[in-house]
């Protein structure tokens, strides 16, 4: 019953968000909300901008929002419900950085092999839109739009996707399991076909996966938080200081194991240095962690009981 709500809350706000811009799109950029869904780089920088804004109050409404008041309702302390303590070990948040920017050369390398696999026409149409898209918002010509990509490509989908999918289904999963491999996988995969992207699958699959793991070890979404921010961000702030550098354009662009194996054995080793250290310094979730106290419900479909 809990995974219906939540559905409801992500089918209303997703329509809630998309009537919204429909309306108020037109009047903030001058373009109607249809005119964004097939933009590259040579799209006017009004259209791209207008594409920006919608994308990032999507990602704001459909995860973040959706989250907060799916644990406003089903539980009277929603913070500590969607692990948003600060870790008892505050180092793991660094640590937690580091691990998952060992990965990328890695998840890099895995997702261009894929690139490699003829997966149908639709498909590859589907991925060169999205390529389109996503090169047009890295342009970032200016300071200004570098804050802003930043702020709407890795701090809004990283503070919004950690409480949907670790905050949310991982710990829904997991009250319905006896261990937290099933709820990590579940939670991995949902995250990967959530993100329209078959050629990056199961780089983004593995990505979920660590980032649940994480959470796990250190008993802190803000750790996750801060990981999946750093992992967003990294490719944007390459971009924008290595506009006129080839050998940054290089390591973005070049999805080769020839060029990314130097890279990913230097991942490797700070991806296991890394993990040496969270697992030393870890305050892990609890075993029942996944199961609300009766105490602390607020909202069920018999009875609202007394939170107090």
């Amino acid at each position: 019953m809990q995974l219906l709500v939540l559905f409801l809350l992500f089918t209303i706000l997703f329509y809630g968000a998309v009537v919204l811009m429909s309306a108020l799109l037109p009047l903030l950029c001058g373009y109607k909300i249809e005119a964004i869904q097939n933009i590259d780089q040579n799209s006017p920088a009004g259209l791209v901008n207008a594409s920006i804004i919608v994308q990032g109050v999507l990602s704001v409404f459909i995860f973040l929002v959706c989250g907060l008041v799916f644990a406003f309702l089903f539980s009277a302390k929603p913070l500590q419900y969607l692990g948003l303590q600060i870790p008892k070990n505050k180092i793991n948040i660094l640590l937690s950085v580091t691990f998952m920017l060992g990965a990328m050369p890695v998840l890099q390398l895995i997702e261009g092999l894929f690139s490699t696999i003829n997966f149908g026409t639709y498909f590859q149409n589907m991925q060169q839109s999205g390529d389109d898209m996503r090169n047009a918002f890295l342009k970032i010509p200016t300071l200004a739009d570098f804050i802003k990509i930043f702020f709407i490509m890795a701090i809004v989908p990283g503070l919004g996707e950690e409480v949907f999918f670790r905050g949310i289904l991982f710990r829904m999963a997991a009250s319905k399991s006896s261990n937290k491999t099933v709820p990590i996988l579940f939670s991995a995969i949902v995250f990967s076909i959530m993100h329209f992207n078959i050629y990056g699958f199961v780089s983004i699959f593995i990505a979920g996966i660590l980032l649940a793991l994480i959470y796990t070890i250190t008993g802190s979404l803000w750790c996750s938080i801060f990981a999946h921010i750093s992992f967003n961000g990294l490719q944007i702030v390459l971009t924008y200081i290595g506009k006129d550098n080839v050998a940054i354009k290089a390591f973005l662009n070049d999805t080769s194991v020839l060029h990314l194996l130097p890279y990913s054995i230097a991942g490797i080793v700070l991806f296991l240095v890394s993990y040496y250290f969270l697992i030393k310094y870890k305050s892990p979730l609890g075993i029942n962690w996944g199961r609300v106290n009766k105490k602390e419900i607020v909202f069920s479909f018999d009875k609202v009981e007394d939170s107090n």
